[in-house]
């Protein structure tokens, strides 16, 4: 069995490979709005250095957002032309669930304008719903799950940022995820801005 992980939706680059649960090789480069750039180069180089062409990939576990409006769909575009061309199962996973991998965590992404992306897991599985909020509302949520570890991209919180290995989080959380049965409606995980809705009433 061979995978191949890639991450294109927020601030990096993840691609990685791996045959038989094993990882032959990973890559994550901070990078954000270069992902369109350097995603099919980073993939190219990988495959070549390990003798597999696209043809050999038995699954493709993408992101889906919540993200880069931009970002999310360079992976997705490629998982949807490499399964036109092959038979490529494709999963994909939130963005979100992405930073907290398996662990007990509070996962959080920058959503610009003072806002935040919020989720919370343990073992992979959802505690709450992913959800959209402003930054001086997190401190209620994040009260509740005290003990929880903090991820993702929490400079915008005040807190040093630590990398974590999207690429092994991702390529875990797949083994539970379903495959993608039509891939032609597989689209990016967008999470509505309550402000936003509001304004236009």
């Amino acid at each position: 069995m061979i995978s191949l992980v890639m991450d294109t939706s927020n601030q990096y680059l993840v691609v990685g490979l791996y045959r038989d649960n094993e990882c032959l090789e990973s890559f994550q480069e901070k990078g954000t709005r270069r992902q369109s750039e350097n995603a099919i180069p980073a993939l190219k180089g990988i495959l070549d250095r390990h003798q597999v062409t696209l043809k050999d990939i038995d699954e493709m576990i993408i992101t889906s957002g919540p993200g880069s409006y931009t970002g999310v769909r360079v992976a997705m575009t490629i998982a949807k032309t490499l399964a036109a061309v092959s038979n490529v199962k494709i999963k994909a996973v939130s963005s979100l669930a992405a930073y907290a991998g398996m662990n007990q965590a509070v996962s959080v992404i920058d959503a610009r304008g003072h806002k935040v992306y919020v989720g919370v897991y343990e073992n992979g599985v959802p505690l709450v719903e992913e959800q959209g909020m402003a930054l001086e509302e997190f401190a209620s949520l994040r009260s509740e799950y005290a003990d929880f570890e903090l991820v993702g991209e929490t400079t915008c919180l005040g807190y040093e940022e630590e990398e974590c290995d999207l690429c092994n989080h991702i390529f875990e959380l797949g083994k539970e995820a379903d495959v993608i049965e039509n891939v032609d409606l597989l689209v990016p995980t967008y999470i509505k801005d309550v402000e936003a809705k509001k304004a236009c009433y």
